[in-house]
């Protein structure tokens, strides 16, 4: 092909659009899931608040299979902290990043964002 000259990228196009619909229907499935398994976490555990933050909750940034769900927690007691992120992991099928909001340097910007 000589230097400058265009071809179609029409076909590779409709693959990456395929791909990036299917993504998105997992990412909006498993938010749903996420709120389903707090309230049920709520039946289980006391705690004040819960904020889903990440990738999880940004169109078009949840890769799955890489990216895990981020959550903040707050009011939630020390003893179950651990029994909470492997419940939500459980839940949910996939990696959880449990946060403590109470002492977490960002707490205000992550309910600020959410």
């Amino acid at each position: 092909m000589p230097v400058g000259e265009r071809f179609s990228t029409h076909l590779i196009d409709a693959v990456l659009e395929r791909k990036r619909k299917e993504r998105e229907e997992v990412r909006k499935k498993l938010l749903e899931q996420t709120f389903k398994a707090l309230e049920r976490l709520a039946q289980i555990y006391s705690f004040e608040e819960a904020y889903i933050f990440g990738s999880l909750v940004k169109p078009g940034r949840f890769l799955p299979g890489v990216s895990d769900i981020d959550i903040a927690i707050a009011g939630l007691d020390d003893k179950d902290f651990f029994p909470t992120a492997a419940f939500l992991s459980s839940e949910l099928g996939t990696d959880v990043d449990l946060v403590q909001l109470e002492c977490h340097p960002l707490a205000e910007t992550i309910k600020e964002r959410v």
